[in-house]
């Protein structure tokens, strides 16, 4: 009898357990697709490069909860766009699934940059790390900037500017001469040459090339007056220049000349 009793509770047991299981491949066989509507998938629209207003209305119509995650610069895209969906465009998912939407705000702003005080080598790399590009360089003498940084600039700094536009810049040739003499023009550029004479009425004459590799192009190496001579006795001078190219002969001249 209590070998029996025993046998009974066990088969039982068994009966118990195999009906659990049974409840529970039930519960995830039928049960649970309903409740999550398993099966009931759909192929998310591609909303990318559409209008927001489209794609919003296009993704709720489809039974979606669009959500604009970001906005971001664009150069490639008007303001509004859509330019990336989170899913996937295709991708397969629930209704009233969130989808994460990054819009353009169109391209980034350029802003001029302040180049006053500058060199000019390090004006045009501000330049162009702002995409813009210097355009022409103007020489004027200055009271208060030394000699070879940038006294004016064509854009005032921090003007909304679009890209690659051409910037004019002007460079400080220091302060003007004082005296009515003719001065040392040995070792000076001839772009400064060129404005000293001119602000004491001297023209530039015949001007030589000599191979100099040594000195940066264009410095002059010498003069036909002397420095000192009265500027009211002097129409023009010729100056002899430093170039970095091997000339035909030992002394090359300029064909332009203004005598």
């Amino acid at each position: 009898m209590e070998y029996a009793a025993k046998r009974k509770l066990l088969r039982k047991i068994l009966f118990i357990f195999i009906g659990f299981i049974l409840f529970i491949i039930l519960i995830d066989q039928l049960a649970m697709p309903l409740y999550t509507k398993h099966g009931k998938e759909y192929e998310l629209p591609d909303v990318t490069e559409k209008a927001l207003t489209e794609a919003v209305e296009l993704l709720e119509g489809e039974g979606f909860d669009p959500v604009i995650a970001d906005s971001v610069y664009d150069a490639n895209y008007s303001p509004g766009v859509v330019i990336r969906q989170n899913p996937s465009p295709y991708t397969l998912v629930k209704k009233g699934r969130r989808i994460y939407l990054v819009t353009s705000i169109g391209e980034k702003p350029i802003y001029m940059p302040n180049l006053i005080g500058a060199t000019l080598k390090d004006a045009e790399f501000r330049l162009k790390d702002q995409s813009l590009a210097l355009n022409r360089t103007i020489y004027e003498f200055s009271e208060f900037y030394p000699n070879g940084v940038v006294i004016n600039q064509s854009v005032p700094a921090g003007e909304d500017i679009e890209r690659n536009q051409r910037i004019n810049i002007t460079i400080s040739l220091g302060p003007p001469p004082t005296s009515q003499e003719v001065p040392n023009l040995v070792g000076k550029s001839m772009t400064y040459v060129r404005k000293e004479l001119e602000t004491i009425g001297i023209k530039i004459g015949q001007v030589k090339y000599q191979y100099r590799p040594n000195l940066v192009p264009e410095t002059v190496v010498a003069q036909s007056v002397s420095a000192g001579t009265p500027a009211a006795k002097v129409d023009s001078i010729n100056v002899t220049i430093s170039t970095d190219k091997p000339l035909n002969k030992p002394e090359q001249t300029d064909g332009n000349s203004n005598e």
